[in-house]
């Protein structure tokens, strides 16, 4: 059995030679295909299969349409990606398609080799996105035993790309503690304020054999230096002013589980040479000890800091950075994971409503429309603050409206809009010089965001708003160009709309 045996494709279309074609194309690329003629008997199927992986519907059937059934699919969890086929030029009704979830749309009549592409390209989103749900679910069931309780900083969702690598590090941190290697890597984080630094930490820790030990958390930046010193190594009695009596620090009491050390780079420099010897050696002695006392502790550490500019500036040690940063993991914001903010939004909605004996019934468009258009300037913990506030002050039924959410107004942004100069204006007056003395990696991501939204905007406005014509002269394969334009929150219709207008 190949493995595009083990995946369910179904086909839903009125018209039976467009069954009998696709799924005599599909089945060449060996997956099971099941077809039924309406979206009533393909909902039923659904309900007694939900192992499908792919569903191919078309828009236009007796009965329940495509866009009402793939609204209705999307809505459940676990559903299947979903494709829709569309009539030539219903640009309007393929928007809508995608706005409500459908992973892509092929206008009638369509080519069969892109079909195909289009539905292996779709289970293997799916087979990811359900690999990462289960690592997930084992870890936060981990971390559920570990804690006592199921805590709400653990809410995880991860369909994006840009949360790959972040997934693949996890999956291989578990791996080497579980399979019993000598030594556990030291891990750096690294993001923005509210990314989730911490909840990361806690997935490392209960993805390893030391998730029965404990988990202590530091905050480096809450300290002065002689009190973190005392924190993380403790002292003895009359060690200084104060020191009435022995206190065990957090490398004793977190023996045989995980330390995680946030806001690293505010540590003083003089408190990282002893932080780095006992990474080396893993002893220690208490501020005012002589005793050496062993240590069998997991360092976890975070910041939001570049700390190779910090090493430049002599605030952080070279050797420290290296010994930590044995793994780096690196998050990144809500608003460059643009494909997890609805799933997660509704998520967090879901577990709020359900602490609070409310029922979530879901999210009307308009306010997943204003959950994607707003700014997130404080990340996932900005998110969790307004899933908070809407679950507190829900006492109605219904979906969950824009009213309802609370979002701030002031950073809220609205799609891009096409520029008066049409094309590329990433031009010498646009770039100066005077931020080259920035972090090298960082500045080269900004210019390289700055190139690919004037470039898209250039484009979008040439082909009038046509993202098929578009992605073509791009030579970007047509999803790929869409998720380009959901990154950069462009809307071709705004292009459309634009030229007409002119």
């Amino acid at each position: 059995m190949s493995d595009n045996q083990k995946h369910l494709v179904l086909v839903v279309d009125d018209e039976e030679p467009i069954r009998k074609l696709l799924k005599a194309r599909l089945e060449r690329e060996g997956f099971t295909v099941q077809t039924e003629a309406s979206a009533e008997a393909g909902a039923g199927y659904l309900h007694a299969h939900p192992e499908v992986c792919v569903m191919v519907t078309d828009v236009k059937m007796p009965g329940q349409d495509g866009i009402s059934f793939t609204k209705e699919v999307k809505q459940k969890k676990g559903s299947p990606k979903v494709i829709v086929m569309t009539g030539h030029g219903e640009k309007s009704t393929a928007i809508e398609a995608l706005r409500i979830g459908a992973t892509d749309y092929l206008e009638k009549p369509f080519d069969l080799e892109e079909m195909a592409h289009a539905v292996k390209r779709s289970v293997k989103e799916h087979v990811l996105e359900r690999e990462n749900e289960d690592f997930v679910k084992i870890l936060e069931a981990r971390v559920t035993r570990v804690e006592g309780k199921e805590s709400d900083r653990f809410w995880y969702v991860s369909r994006s790309r840009a949360m790959e690598k972040v997934n693949e590090w996890l999956k291989v941190l578990q791996r080497e503690s579980m399979n019993g290697a000598a030594e556990e890597p030291s891990t750096l984080i690294i993001g923005e304020s509210g990314t989730g630094k911490e909840g990361i930490a806690r997935m490392i820790h209960a993805g390893s054999r030391r998730a029965r030990g404990s988990w202590i958390a530091v905050n480096c930046a809450n300290f002065s230096e002689q009190l973190l010193e005392s924190e993380l190594f403790g002292h003895e009695k009359g060690a200084f002013t104060g020191a009435i009596q022995q206190k065990r620090g957090l490398f004793e009491m977190a023996k045989g589980g995980t330390l995680f050390l946030d806001e690293i780079g505010e540590m003083d420099v003089k408190l990282q040479s002893r932080l780095l010897r006992v990474l080396q050696e893993k002893t220690f002695r208490r501020v005012g000890g002589q005793a050496d006392l062993m240590t069998d502790v997991r360092v976890v550490a975070a910041t939001n800091q570049n700390l190779q500019r910090y090493i430049d500036e002599g605030k952080f040690r070279d050797d420290l950075y290296h010994r930590l940063a044995k793994v780096v993991i690196q998050l990144p914001t809500l608003n460059e994971r643009s494909e997890d903010i609805i799933p997660m939004t509704q998520s967090f909605l879901e577990r709020a409503f359900h602490s609070r004996a409310k029922r979530f019934e879901g999210m009307t468009p308009a306010a997943n429309s204003a959950i994607l258009q707003y700014d997130w300037p404080g990340n996932v913990r900005e998110l969790l603050n307004v899933v908070e506030r809407t679950a507190l002050l829900w006492d109605g039924s219904g979906l969950v409206d824009v009213g309802d959410l609370s979002l701030p107004q002031s950073t809220a942004r609205a799609p891009y809009a096409p520029s008066a100069r049409a094309g590329m204006t990433l031009a010498k007056d646009t770039w100066t010089g005077n931020d080259s003395t920035e972090n090298y990696t960082l500045l080269k991501k900004k210019w390289a965001d700055v190139f690919e939204l004037e470039y898209l905007s250039g484009i979008l406005d040439r082909h009038q708003g046509n993202v098929t014509s578009a992605a073509k002269e791009a030579g970007v394969d047509r999803s790929n160009f869409l998720r380009l334009l959901r990154r950069h929150h462009l809307d071709a219709a705004a292009y459309r709309s634009s030229r007409k207008a002119a």
